[in-house]
């Protein structure tokens, strides 16, 4: 260990030998014309391997700021395009939602048309029961605005169901898929009368069922059901679906049938209240007559003259 102390050569003297070197060839350079590198080349001489990884640390040092920089830049880019993407969804969700109450509101308006002695309101639907189907719901629509319990409620192209409960600024509504439901129907083209009955093993299947049937009836499938004149609560002609299937029973004195509705209940969001109560419709023997003018339109299979002389019988 003392022996590599006494061999170990003190860095001053090395640099006092260069500098007396660097001295002595400035000073031949000068005075004798002799040619030797000056001082200064070879500092850089000895200088330069370190200067080179000095700079290649610093170079790379350099390039990974300047990645880390650029990445924390496209980052920030691509956080406000994410940022935009999801303004710009929202903004079309919306579109869609606007165009698709559009779209409902024209089909109200032409349901509206389709029975010009009815007084209609316009709700939405802001609430329902779990599941997929509108067999129960809560509109924003109440008392304040005139509604009252037992009003009928159609949307689409018919008969949605009845008002069960009204509140100052609510009601709610069972449909007529609904199991605790059953509507007074009728055949259109023969005014068979018959019932329409809600059913949770028929729901699934999008399909209510009719029962009680006349046996001699020539109802089949693809015939109009509308609400009869002599339901206690629903109002006169309000179109409820089209047979789909029809069973008869040997041992039984009536017909029963599968009907489709022609409300879509899976996809309900604005509906229209009847204003009119089927009990204000019986103190006024004329209100018959006039509903029954409106709601012929309602049957495509209505052509004959026996059909509209029935149609006027009946009224009288």
């Amino acid at each position: 260990m003392k022996n590599n102390k006494k061999n170990k050569i003190n860095p001053k003297y090395v640099l006092a030998a260069l500098s007396l070197l660097c001295i002595a060839g400035i000073g031949l350079s000068l005075f004798r014309g002799f040619s030797m590198p000056a001082a200064g080349t070879i500092v850089n001489s000895l200088m330069a391997p370190m200067q080179e990884g000095i700079n290649s640390f610093g170079n790379f040092t350099a390039g990974i700021v300047q990645r880390k920089h650029k990445t924390t830049q496209l980052q920030n880019e691509n956080e406000e395009l994410n940022n935009e993407v999801d303004k710009l969804q929202a903004k079309l969700t919306a579109m869609e939602n606007n165009l698709s109450d559009y779209e409902d509101l024209l089909d109200l308006l032409a349901l509206s048309e389709k029975y010009p002695s009815y007084d209609m309101t316009g709700a939405r639907i802001i609430g329902k029961d779990a599941g997929n189907w509108y067999d129960t719901f809560t509109i924003n629509k109440g008392s304040v605005d005139g509604i009252k319990k037992d009003m009928n409620v159609v949307a689409g192209n018919g008969l949605v169901g009845i008002v069960t409960q009204v509140n100052a600024n609510s009601a709610v509504v069972r449909s007529i898929i609904d199991d605790a439901s059953n509507v007074s129907g009728m055949i259109s083209k023969n005014r068979d009368i018959c019932i329409v009955n809600g059913d949770l093993t028929l729901m699934d299947s999008g399909l209510l069922d009719v029962e009680l049937i006349t046996k001699g009836s020539t109802v089949v499938k693809g015939d109009e059901v509308v609400t009869s004149y002599i339901s206690d609560k629903y109002l006169p002609g309000l179109l409820i679906g089209y047979i789909s299937d029809v069973t008869e029973n040997d041992t039984e004195l009536t017909l029963s049938a599968k009907l489709t509705p022609t409300v879509d209940f899976q996809h309900l969001s604005n509906v229209l209240v009847i204003k009119q109560l089927k009990e204000d419709m019986k103190e006024t023997g004329s209100a018959s007559e006039t509903v029954a003018s409106d709601t012929q339109s309602t049957s495509e299979t209505q052509s004959d003259t026996a059909d509209s002389t029935d149609s006027s019988e009946e009224g009288e």
